[in-house]
């Protein structure tokens, strides 16, 4: 185990210490795979807005801090669609 991983929370989908399952993103990630895939419609409604596609690197830009001598990087998450 890592040493900066809490060792009070346990993902059983990675079987290790750091996060609960509940919060485990890359659990949500592989139902929504199958999901969309098909593979579990009956266990599913339709939802008008189902939840975004994760952002990628090229979808992230960066925003320079407005005038006024801010110290504090600022960053705006644009998704370009």
């Amino acid at each position: 185990a890592k040493p900066h991983q809490d060792k009070s929370k346990w993902c059983r989908y990675h079987k290790a210490h750091g996060h609960v399952t509940e919060e485990c993103i890359h659990l949500k990630d592989a139902i929504e795979v199958l999901i969309r895939d098909g593979h579990l419609k009956r266990f599913v409604q339709n939802k008008e807005n189902p939840r975004p596609e994760p952002l990628q690197a090229s979808n992230v830009k960066e925003e320079k801090p407005a005038s006024g001598g801010q110290d504090l990087k600022q960053v705006a998450m644009c998704i370009s669609r």
